[in-house]
């Protein structure tokens, strides 16, 4: 009888795992480019994983925002935000499984959205979330963006001239690039903000993830981690032509109900995706 029921037992716990495994994700959203002329699309991938060594690694997992509880907001250079939740496109298929006896949805792929750039100016892409997760008593409070400029000549140097991408979103974890993210190159700095209720953020960990670096564990010494100062604020300079994810964390024990879901703690994610490119062109492939 005492096997039976330590069966059972290790059966729940499998699932409560999987169930960890498959809901304790960051997400973020990424831009097929940084720049574009007038009139050209724009397609943001709104990912979900980067799970692995402590939210460490950019690699997508089998979790998705949730459409029915995110938001998929498109600020414009001029005029009001746009709503893109009716543009968004699931481009993965979700399969329903069982693991250890118990049911298990594999969600697999992604959520895309695009849009036509009919301005002159900076884009941004703002989707977020609030939900209590299902594994634990936990509510999950994610904020990402993604900046995208439309110019005259994408590859030309603007220098200071461009602007908009400092315009703070009002998300309540917040990483504001505080110099043009959208021509960033090989050996650029990027200096950030972050912001927490609107007030700026001093000691936290931001995490500068190249996609496809495998960065060394959380708490061992590495350019990778950088701590915010007094002013919330943190520089690094890419040594990379690659994708970017700058994420912070930051978790704290409110409690409440939402939603009908009683939750004892609350985590916080914010992230910031960039394009770096190389420093000179070269002849390419």
């Amino acid at each position: 009888m005492k096997v039976v029921k330590w069966f059972y037992v290790v059966v729940l716990f499998a699932i409560l795992l999987m169930a960890s495994i498959a809901s304790a994700h960051d997400g973020w959203v990424q831009s097929n480019v940084a720049r574009v002329k007038l009139g050209e699309m724009v397609y943001f991938d709104m990912q979900f994983g980067n799970h692995g060594n402590t939210h460490r690694d950019y690699k997508i997992y089998g979790s998705k925002w949730d459409i029915n509880k995110a938001t998929f907001i498109l600020h414009r250079p001029k005029g009001a935000p746009v709503d893109l939740k009716s543009r968004i496109i699931d481009v993965g298929m979700d399969e329903s499984k069982t693991v250890n006896g118990g049911p298990y949805v594999d969600k697999n792929g992604y959520l895309v959205a695009s849009f036509q750039a009919g301005q002159y100016g900076t884009y941004i892409m703002d989707v977020r979330q609030d939900m209590v997760v299902s594994y634990a008593p936990e509510r999950s409070i994610k904020c990402t963006k993604s900046i995208v400029a439309s110019v005259p000549i994408p590859w030309a140097d603007y220098g200071g001239s461009l602007s908009g991408f400092d315009k703070t979103l009002g998300q309540i974890l917040e990483v504001l690039p505080l110099n043009d993210p959208t021509g960033l190159k090989v050996g650029d700095t990027l200096t950030v903000q972050v912001l927490f209720n609107g007030n700026p953020l001093s000691d936290a960990c931001l995490t500068v993830i190249p996609r496809g670096k495998q960065l060394p564990p959380f708490g061992e010494e590495n350019p990778y981690d950088l701590m915010t100062d007094t002013a919330g604020k943190a520089s690094f300079t890419f040594q990379e032509a690659n994708y970017h994810l700058l994420v912070v964390h930051k978790d704290t024990t409110e409690s409440g109900v939402l939603d009908g879901k009683v939750y004892t703690q609350t985590k916080y994610t914010g992230d910031l995706t960039v394009i770096v490119k190389p420093r000179a062109t070269g002849p390419g492939l």
